[in-house]
């Protein structure tokens, strides 16, 4: 009987030590949000509209961009560009910390980028080899992130400049 009073006894420790680390965790992960929230407070509005146009490029990330029907049912085609978005929002967000033309020059220019290719991507047949298909909303999602993005770029250096 001793022994199964240690093992209980043992579970309960790994029980509250478990519990000890969820609770230090939750707890690290709301001070980061608070501190998140405390800064897109203090941004000005040109620079939340950037900010807020993650979303924009989330949903460009995660839509389909385009869907062929075979077998009789649909099948979807991942936007092969999503990668590229992922590295153009960390841009984004990290470049609301700067200052200056370049900030304006970078930005334009990485969207500007990604808007050509993917444009050019479906007008060249590259976006999928499956025909036919049709192109979904998540490529026009696609379009509208980076313009979305350059638009409040120079709104944001229009208002803001220094």
């Amino acid at each position: 009987m001793n022994l199964l009073g240690d093992i209980i006894d043992l579970i309960g420790y790994v029980l509250s030590k478990i519990k000890g680390v969820l609770l230090w965790l939750f707890e690290t992960v709301g001070e980061l949000a608070s501190r998140a929230y405390g800064v897109f407070i203090e941004l000005s509005v040109s620079e939340k509209l950037i900010v807020a146009n993650t979303v924009t490029a989330f949903l460009a990330v995660i839509l389909p961009v385009a869907r062929y029907y075979i077998f009789e049912t649909y099948f979807y085609i991942n936007n092969p560009l999503a990668v590229y978005m992922i590295g153009i929002v960390a841009v984004m967000i990290a470049s609301v910390f700067f200052k200056g033309l370049w900030r304006l020059a970078v930005r334009v220019a990485l969207n500007a980028y990604y808007l050509f290719w993917v444009i050019y991507l479906p007008l060249a047949g590259e976006l999928t080899r499956a025909n036919p298909h049709s192109i979904s909303i998540g490529y026009y999602v696609n379009i509208a992130a980076p313009v979305f993005y350059i638009l409040a770029s120079l709104y944001s250096f229009a208002i803001n400049r220094e």
